[in-house]
């Protein structure tokens, strides 16, 4: 029971006995002198209260305790963070309250602060100053002892963590590897040994794959991307290349870009199942959670996360139970992560644990796994301001207890290991994970010269740049002090002067130069589930609202009057793989679809004068006028997942290919049809992305990420030993 509802209890148990004693001593005055003697005694007995209660037609004022109460339903009742925290602060602002209801209002307010996954120690801080003669000042104390001892925590003498060092061998990640052994790919082979690179075994030639190692390292499951070979198939095979076989072929699906390249897979701990998650991009099945026979592929649903979508799946190391994490497909309507166990055999599942909220566009997963003695769930989430790893105890597959607190760090994913340690990424440990690159384009339209161009991005991996209509400046966005901000920065590409031009407080700003003027047009999500369009002069800084659009939109292309505009909306927010490309006119404020929605995954983009639309779906190089038409494919092959892009001049169509030998490469078609002519090489330390030309075609910036930079770490002996 709750203090503040032990409290209510208790004053309607004084106020029921004192008019018990007031009843009892007017009925003994009537005993001795009378009815009219009684009456008497009871008027004065409870003539204060009379005299407290307003005339007819007045309203009372609401006192400080009822108002606390109030807040106290709206957040343990109603669940309204928002309004009881509105409620407490107001409370506390008043001098007029009492003291004590002030410092429970602010003890309650820091509370919710924390479970929201925010930072209350100033909170607490408060208290424990201006109200150090109030009871709540001793629990404020304790809270504040708690945290300072989580900012700098004494670890345990055998806690250690230990980087690992794969920089000699190929691409792997955190469910590859145990710190002494991995699998890995190299130049499309994957590999089985140890890390120092001194012993290795070749498993496979394999394209377009994600794999997972079992936890002994004897097997390894395979999620073969479709390509025009094969259909989408997840197989087996053992790490000495032996032992290959087929459990599951999605016939009907013939395209890398139609599988769900983010599935949870992993492997029982004793290697005879399988958890997998949409295996089929059928939106009808999304969703499921299946339980595979490694043996010969039968499977069953285990458990269906309805509207929201399996991040991760993890069997306990006693086969028992599976732990998984949900997380919404809309993203903007609750920013959790979920976790919940369900028994293997057939059973409802059960909620185990459900994290903080996150920041829009930094989804991260709550669950890690389980820890190698089965005692304990790893979780990640944000408590007290902060990221860190804490242990979730769990007992015939519920929870037995709160979670305790391991250590700090921006844990990214985490992997159990069979020896008890768990390999994870801490994302502060990761560089900067983009590339940008600059060329000039010669007479031939062949890119010449690429040199790496820093930009300042502070974090933000999403920078669009955009050139100046002169080509003298380009355009980007970074992020600023406020983690959740975005600035927009001008930059002088001769010399490398920058200027900050515009911020915003919101993080999904992103800005298109006009193709006439030294203006930007930019799109804002206000908050309210609008899109602010405005214009933002690059010389000034000077704001002018253009138009308010409801739900998300993302601005693609202005034309080049700057009379029409071409978006595009937020996938999360429509529920499609693909969303519409939309065509939006300045004087009639009509809004135009050009492109629907679609359920495969095409990588589409529009050309710089807004008059062809390119991309790239089920294998095969197309392109079509904006104004319509049908697509007329111009290559198929073996492409990167990244969109083609048509030349200012309308001429040649640009993508991104591999040659026979896996390489990648710079390729390009005539837009009338024609032979495919590789370019080149990419830029230096780039592995593929996003191509921005200037008005003029002369100049190309390649902004791509370098995914062979971040660590790998082990973090061992963190789990307490069971008592006896």
């Amino acid at each position: 029971m709750s203090e503040e509802l032990r409290m209510r209890q208790q004053i309607k148990a004084d106020k029921r006995e004192k008019f018990a004693l007031a009843l009892t001593a007017a009925c003994g005055v009537a005993l001795s002198g009378g009815v009219l003697a009684a009456l008497v005694y009871l008027l004065l007995a409870f003539m204060p209260l009379a005299a407290a209660r307003p005339a007819f037609g007045q309203s009372a004022p609401v006192g400080a305790g009822v108002r606390l109460q109030a807040g106290i339903e709206k957040e343990d009742v109603d669940g309204d963070m928002k309004s009881a925290m509105d409620i407490y602060q107001k409370i506390a602002a008043d001098t007029a309250a009492p003291r004590e209801v002030r410092a429970r209002a602010l003890l309650r307010l820091a509370g919710c602060e924390e479970k929201l996954g925010r930072e209350a120690k100033h909170v607490y801080e408060q208290i424990v100053r201006d109200y150090s003669d109030q009871p709540v000042a001793g629990q404020a104390r304790k809270r504040l002892a708690l945290i300072a001892r989580q900012e700098h925590p004494a670890l345990p003498p055998t806690m250690s963590v230990r980087k690992i060092d794969y920089s000699s061998l190929g691409s792997f990640g955190v469910t590859d590897t145990d710190g002494e052994r991995a699998v890995y790919l190299a130049a499309n082979t994957l590999y089985f040994g140890d890390l120092v690179g001194h012993r290795r075994r070749m498993i496979g030639n394999f394209l377009h794959l994600g794999w997972v190692p079992s936890r002994d390292f004897s097997m390894v499951v395979l999620n073969l991307l479709g390509d025009p070979t094969r259909p989408h198939t997840l197989a087996v095979v053992k790490t000495d290349g032996t032992g290959y076989r087929e459990l599951i072929r999605d016939d009907a699906q013939n395209s890398i870009f139609g599988a769900n390249n983010n599935l949870a897979m992993s492997w029982s701990w004793d290697d005879r199942n399988l958890l997998l998650s949409d295996f089929h991009p059928d939106a009808k099945r999304s969703g499921q959670l299946w339980l595979v026979s490694a043996a010969d592929g039968r499977r069953r649903v285990l458990a269906d996360a309805g509207d929201g979508a399996v991040r991760k799946a993890v069997f306990s190391p006693d086969g028992r139970f599976a732990a998984y994490s949900v997380a919404p497909r809309d993203l903007l309507s609750k920013q959790t992560s979920r976790v919940f166990v369900v028994p293997v055999v057939g059973g409802e599942p059960r909620m185990v644990y459900e994290s903080a909220p996150w920041k829009i566009g930094n989804p991260f997963l709550a669950l890690m796994d389980w820890s190698s003695d089965g005692r304990y769930l790893l979780i990640h989430d944000i408590r007290q301001g902060k990221s860190g790893l804490y242990l979730l105890p769990i007992r015939d597959g519920v929870a037995n207890g709160e979670v305790s607190f391991v250590r700090f760090g921006n844990f990214d994913e985490g992997y159990s290991t069979a020896s008890g340690a768990m390999v994870y990424v801490d994302k502060e440990a990761r560089p900067a994970s983009l590339d940008v690159s600059l060329a000039s384009i010669d007479a031939d339209g062949r890119p010449r010269n690429w040199r790496s161009v820093y930009l300042n991005l502070n974090g933000n991996n999403r920078p669009w740049p955009s050139f100046s209509p002169d080509g003298s400046q380009i355009a980007y966005i970074c992020s600023d002090a406020n983690p959740d901000g975005r600035d927009l920065i001008v930059r002088d590409l001769s010399t490398g002067q920058e200027r900050e031009v515009y911020q915003s407080s919101n993080g999904t700003l992103n800005c298109r130069f006009s193709s006439q003027t030294p203006n930007l047009f930019c799109d804002i999500e206000n908050g309210n589930g609008q899109t602010d369009f405005i214009s933002v002069s690059a010389k000034s800084g000077k704001v002018e609202q253009i138009a308010r659009f409801p739900g998300s939109m993302f601005l693609l292309q202005p034309s080049l009057d700057d009379q029409t505009f071409y978006f595009t909306q937020s996938a999360w927010r429509i529920g499609e793989f693909a969303p519409p490309i939309l065509r939006w006119d300045r004087a009639s404020q009509q809004e135009t679809t050009i492109e629907p929605a679609l359920k495969e995954i095409p990588f589409a983009w529009l050309s710089l004068d807004g008059k062809w639309l390119a991309r790239l779906l089920s294998g095969t190089i197309s392109i079509r006028p904006v104004s319509g038409g049908d697509w007329m494919s111009l290559a198929s092959g073996d492409f990167l997942p990244h969109p083609p892009y048509v030349l200012p001049n309308g001429d040649w169509v640009w993508y991104q290919g591999r040659d026979s030998a896996g390489k990648p490469g710079l390729y390009r078609v005539s837009a009338g049809g024609g032979t495919p002519e590789r370019l080149g090489d990419l830029p230096d330390n780039n592995s593929g992305g996003n191509f921005f030309f200037s008005p003029d075609g002369r100049q190309v910036l390649a902004v791509g990420s370098d995914y062979g930079n971040f660590e790998l770490l082990v973090l061992e002996n963190f789990v307490p030993s069971a008592r006896k």
